[in-house]
């Protein structure tokens, strides 16, 4: 599949069982969430684990990214997923519209400021978004019975997406059940039409989702994870 072209691509077998191994070492450090349902969901994970952040910046990782985004790519966003028997969530259909940033700075363009795990996001504009690449390293096999990604492909090219258009995509196009291996990565522009829907045979389906970017931002703006 064609990145540009649909919207996501698989690339196989992409990281090895030692290396597997080690993030999930790392993961293993993290605090249990406060619910008790156990670590599901973490925003801010380049500052939690070191490990992680160095395996951002390692070569396996950057021959990804610099053939899309060339050698000014930067790593600004690292989040955890894990859909388990206690935290089987369903994500509706969606668009990934919002960046991270240090702290808010009002700034044209720049609109729906909201706080995640008492971090800063805001909505860029879309130019920002068109131009960035999402990394999805699968820890685990992931398809239909542990809420696999589903896309619709082709929808990262129109555009901002509200509610209303959002149903016009599902109405008039097939979604496709990205069905993943166990150190597969899947590529994705955070534009293109994605959800999961809860396991139907609920087990884990960890996840290290990464963003990158090569633009700057304007008026002292700063990625949070740059």
């Amino acid at each position: 599949m064609c990145l540009e072209t649909n919207g996501f691509s698989i690339i196989p077998n992409t990281i090895s069982d030692e290396i597997i191994a080690n993030l999930l070492d790392a993961l293993s450090n993290l605090p249990t969430n406060q619910n008790k349902r156990g670590v599901y969901g973490v925003r801010n994970l380049l500052n939690l684990l070191p490990k992680v952040r160095e395996f951002s910046e390692s070569k396996i990782v950057r021959e990804i990214v610099e053939k899309y985004l060339g050698k000014d790519a930067k790593i600004v966003r690292a989040i955890y997923f894990d859909k388990t028997e206690n935290a089987n969530w369903k994500v509706p259909w969606h668009q990934d519209l919002t960046i991270a940033v240090r702290e808010k700075i009002e700034t044209k363009g720049f609109t729906v400021w909201t706080m995640k795990a008492g971090i800063q996001h805001v909505q860029p504009p879309i130019e920002i978004l068109e131009r960035m690449l999402t990394l999805r390293f699968h820890l685990d096999d992931a398809d239909e019975t542990n809420g696999a990604l589903k896309v619709f492909a082709n929808s990262h090219k129109s555009g901002r997406l509200d509610a209303t258009k959002i149903q016009v995509v599902k109405s008039n196009n097939t979604a496709t059940l990205r069905v993943t291996k166990k150190g597969d990565c899947l590529l994705m522009k955070p534009l293109i039409v994605h959800s999961s829907s809860s396991g139907t045979i609920p087990k884990s389906r960890r996840v290290i989702h990464f963003e990158f970017s090569a633009d700057n931002l304007p008026n002292g703006l700063q990625f949070y994870g740059s």
